[in-house]
């Protein structure tokens, strides 16, 4: 019975795993379009016709300033449903998108999952039943999810205030990733329908009873898991010191394992959620993020139609620069010998 189960319990992880297989992997950065950009301009006639036409073009752009785009916050909360939904279908198309490089931390966490659900009931059943130790770890875990919601939406209203971009924009985007999180482990709580150690034999069960016994708040994976490493992940990203890092992800560690001493979660729920919330904190960064991916190189022509001369603005922003990809990028532009 126990090999069945746990047969059971593979196959339907084995889709909930290539889920999250290309979350870390968004488009490119803009060293293409750049590239691509650049090269039809330097295939344009170097006719002085045609160079005061784009001359005048160039004065007619720089005239007028492109639109700022809408960005999530109070005043845009359509932008925000948008993101949401973005990011949901971006998440769960994922599998579409599976890269055979994938394998390098896939294997390694499938592997790692299998070993905690084959384990769970024995560590739980180590860890045996004391109430006070239940008690203080549920007050620590709810205080560790909400505190993280509420640093969220404090950290944006503080930014708001003082005029502060970028802690602001670290407020939204750990909210989004917050929210992005639960939805996706709401979903599958409800298709896993695992029971948690304290009910039923207390073995975890995938669908213990069949369709004949259904719960909407299932043990796998854990929410609490998922959010916290997902705000983690968010402010390791925007304030990638040491310190911050470390103690983010310590936070979430600690968040995590509290909901295992309660007896609320196995291990293999909080190693399942605490992945994908790294994972869903890394994807929302990746797309939303002002300072990320295409906004670390902007290039625009630089013409002086006066002296006749062509040039190229380039604007860096450190710590962004991926200097392989730039050299790469620089060396097509060089003039065919």
């Amino acid at each position: 019975m126990s090999t069945v189960r746990n047969r059971k319990s593979f196959l339907g992880l084995t889709h909930f795993l290539v889920i999250c297989a290309v979350l870390i992997y968004g488009p490119g950065p803009a060293f293409a379009q750049a590239a691509d950009s650049s090269s039809e301009q330097t295939q344009e006639p170097n006719a002085v016709s045609s160079k005061s036409q784009r001359s005048d073009q160039a004065s007619e752009d720089q005239q007028q300033p492109s639109a700022k785009p809408v960005i999530c916050g109070l005043g845009h909360l359509g932008q925000c449903l948008k993101d949401l939904g973005h990011d949901q279908a971006g998440i769960w198309t994922s599998p579409l998108r599976i890269r055979s490089r994938d394998a390098y931390w896939l294997a390694p966490f499938a592997g790692a999952t299998g070993v905690a659900l084959h384990y769970d009931a024995q560590a739980q059943q180590e860890l045996g039943i004391d109430q006070t130790r239940i008690d203080a770890s549920n007050a620590f875990s709810d205080f560790g999810l909400y505190g993280s919601i509420g640093s969220a939406a404090g950290l944006y209203l503080f930014g708001s205030v003082k005029h502060n971009d970028h802690l602001a924009e670290t407020g939204r985007l750990g909210g989004e990733a917050i929210v992005n999180s639960l939805l996706v482990v709401q979903a599958l709580k409800l298709a896993t329908n695992r029971e948690r150690p304290n009910e039923g034999n207390g073995r975890g069960g995938f669908w213990a009873h069949g369709t004949r016994s259904y719960e909407s708040d299932g043990s796998f994976p854990s929410g609490h898991a998922a959010a916290t490493f997902a705000f983690a992940r968010v402010l390791a990203s925007e304030y990638p010191s040491k310190r911050v890092q470390l103690a983010a992800y310590l936070w979430a560690l600690a968040v995590s394992a509290s909901r295992v001493t309660a007896r609320k979660h196995f291990p293999s729920d909080v190693l399942v959620g605490g992945t994908f919330g790294y994972l869903i904190g890394g994807y929302v960064v990746h797309h939303h993020a002002t300072g990320d991916g295409a906004s670390s190189v902007f290039i625009s022509p630089l013409m002086n139609q006066s002296t006749r001369a062509y040039g190229l603005h380039v604007e860096l922003t450190p710590g962004k620069i991926n200097l392989g990809k730039m050299g790469r990028f620089f060396g097509r532009l060089q003039a065919p010998k």
